[in-house]
C-alpha cells in the first residue's frame, strides 16, 4: 500500500442541547424538533428555529460566492446546490492552505456544474478576527480552547463546538445556509472539478463520505473505547471507517450529529486512554462514533470510485474524484538524491500565508525510475496527478491579493 508518511493503526492514530429545527412545508413554516423519526423519513435541508448551543459571534466577510442556483423564488435552495465549509484557527499553517484551497473552490466555480456550488463559509475558530477575514466568507466562533489562537497541541478539539456554534446562527439566520447540502472539507483540498450532488429532497438519496483506511473501530485496541464512548449502544462494526471532512451531509442531518461528535470528543479529551490511542486522528472517530448514534446513513467511498477526494502520492490517479488532498507530502528522487518536493509542513509563517508564492512545479518530462520517499514508483499516472494538482495551485495563488502589509491581528 503506497503512503506518503507514517500511518500505523490504532496505536497511533491519529455537547448543546436540543436543536430546534423548522420543517418547510410549502410557504408554511413550522418549529420541530428533531427527533429519531430524523433517522427514517427524508430530512428538510432548509435550517428553522432556534437553537440552544454555545454562545458565538458571527461575523460573516468577504463574497458569500452566491450563484442564481440558490436564488429561487421557492424558499428553499435547489437540490442538487452545496454550500462547502471548512474549519480552522486562523494559524498561518491553516491559512495557506485555506487560501489554496478557496482560491482553487473560485477557480472550478467557472466551470461546467460550478454554478451549483453556491455556498462558502470558513468557520474560524479563534478569539479575534484573522488576517483572512475580507477573504474568505467567515463565521466566527469562540474557542473552547483560548490558547489555541497561538498554540496548542490539538487545535482541532475545538472544531464540533465551532461547528455547533454555526449550526446555532443558522438556525436563527436560515438565509446563511445557501445550498441544500452541506459539504464539509478541509483546508488542505485541492478542488480540481467541482463536486456534483443529487436530489437533496429525494428522500432515496443519501450523502457521501470518504473512507480513511487508518480508522478501525473494530479493532481490538479501539473496540472497547467505541463501545465506552457511544455509552454500549453501537457495536464497533457498525461505526463508519470515515471522518468529519470530506462529508456530503443534508443540513438537519448534520444538525442531528453535531451535538453528539461535540460530547463524545470532549468525553475523548478527558480521557487519557482514550486520548493516547485515537491519537491524532481522535475527533474523526467522534464524528464516526456520532453518525452511528444518530443512525445517519451515507455512501462511504473509496479512491478512485470516491466522488469527493484522491489523496495523492497515496493514490495515484484523481479517479471520480473533484478534489485531491495533499495530506502527505510528495518527495522525488533520483539516485537517492531528492530533485523535487511538495511538503505543505514547509509553509508555516504568516508572511507565506499572506504573500504565498507560486510552489515549484514537478520537473518535465516524467523520467521513469523517479522514486518517492518511501522507496516506491513515481508512476506517470502519479507525476500527471501531482502536476495537474500544483499547476492548479498555482492558477489559485496567482488570483489571491498579497495580504503581507495587513495589519497583525
Amino acid at each position: 500500500m503506497r503512503r506518503g508518511a507514517k500511518a500505523e493503526p490504532v496505536t497511533n492514530w491519529h455537547r448543546a442541547g436540543a436543536i430546534l429545527l423548522g420543517i418547510i412545508a410549502g410557504y408554511v413554516v413550522g418549529g420541530a424538533v428533531m427527533e429519531t423519526a430524523d433517522m427514517f423519513y427524508s430530512t428538510p435541508v432548509t435550517p428553522k428555529g432556534a437553537a440552544a448551543a454555545s454562545t458565538g459571534v458571527q461575523i460573516i466577510a468577504g463574497s458569500s460566492q452566491t450563484t442564481n442556483a440558490a436564488t429561487k423564488t421557492d424558499a428553499r435552495p435547489a437540490g442538487n446546490t452545496i454550500h462547502s465549509v471548512i474549519t480552522g484557527n486562523g494559524s498561518p499553517y491553516q491559512n495557506f492552505q485555506g487560501r489554496i484551497m478557496y482560491g482553487t473552490y473560485k477557480l472550478v466555480q467557472k466551470m461546467p456544474g460550478g454554478e451549483k456550488l453556491t455556498g462558502f463559509t470558513r468557520i474560524l475558530h479563534r478569539m479575534k478576527p484573522d488576517d483572512l477575514m475580507d477573504e474568505i466568507p467567515t463565521f466566527r466562533a469562540n474557542p473552547l480552547h483560548p490558547k489555541c489562537d497561538e498554540w496548542c497541541d490539538f487545535p482541532v478539539a475545538d472544531r464540533p463546538n465551532a461547528v455547533a456554534q454555526w449550526i446555532a446562527a443558522a438556525a436563527k439566520e436560515p438565509s446563511m445556509i445557501k445550498g441544500a447540502w452541506i459539504l464539509l472539507l478541509e483546508c488542505d483540498y485541492v478542488w480540481m472539478r467541482p463536486v456534483q450532488a443529487p436530489d437533496a429532497y429525494d428522500s432515496k438519496t443519501v450523502g457521501l463520505q470518504f473512507m480513511f483506511d487508518y480508522i478501525m473501530p473494530a479493532h481490538p485496541d479501539a473496540a472497547p473505547l467505541m463501545r465506552k464512548l457511544s455509552d454500549n449502544k453501537v457495536d464497533p462494526s457498525a461505526i463508519p471507517r470515515s471522518g468529519p471532512a470530506p462529508v456530503l451531509i443534508r443540513y438537519t442531518d448534520l444538525a442531528g450529529v453535531v451535538p453528539e461528535w461535540e460530547r463524545v470528543t470532549a468525553a475523548i479529551e478527558a480521557d487519557p486512554v482514550a486520548v493516547k490511542v485515537l491519537d491524532w486522528v481522535r475527533e474523526m472517530y467522534a464524528w464516526d462514533i456520532a453518525l452511528a448514534l444518530r443512525n445517519v446513513s451515507l455512501t462511504t467511498e473509496s479512491p478512485p470510485h470516491s466522488h469527493l477526494i484522491a489523496q495523492p502520492p497515496h493514490d495515484l490517479v484523481i479517479g471520480d474524484a473533484a478534489m485531491l488532498h495533499y495530506t502527505w507530502g510528495t518527495l522525488y528522487f533520483e539516485d537517492k538524491q531528492e530533485i523535487w518536493r511538495w511538503e505543505k509542513r514547509d509553509y508555516t509563517t504568516r508572511e507565506v500565508a499572506l504573500k504565498i508564492p507560486l510552489l515549484k512545479e514537478p520537473p518535465q518530462p516524467w523520467k521513469e525510475g523517479w522514486k518517492i520517499q518511501d522507496g516506491l514508483p513515481v508512476t506517470r499516472e502519479l507525476h500527471e496527478t501531482m502536476t495537474a494538482m500544483l499547476k492548479q495551485m498555482n492558477a489559485a495563488i496567482s488570483t489571491l491579493p498579497d495580504l503581507l502589509n495587513a495589519p497583525r491581528t
